[in-house]
């Protein structure tokens, strides 16, 4: 990535409460109780997302690499406008 991209980047974060059978369902840490998606977009590129969850007693954020439906409404639901164009 290059300083005029960085430039043109736009980032949203929100983090998400989590049921124990969410958790579950995105093969998380049983501890998580949040995730955290990002959503990114570059002009004249695609737009992209990272869902991350915490994990273990550090907390670090982990990918979550799969998309049930719940996540996918979620996604898409709460996606800034500029994300959705």
């Amino acid at each position: 990535m290059t300083i005029e991209l960085l430039e043109e980047l736009e980032t949203v974060i929100k983090r998400f409460k989590i049921a124990p059978d969410q958790a579950a369902d995105l093969e998380a840490a049983p501890e998580a109780e949040e995730v955290t998606i990002t959503w990114q977009k570059v002009t004249d590129q695609p737009p992209t997302v990272l869902v991350t969850a915490p994990t273990g007693k550090d907390c670090w954020a982990m990918p979550i690499p799969h998309r049930p439906d719940w996540l996918l409404s979620l996604i898409v639901e709460k996606a800034p406008k500029w994300w959705l164009k």
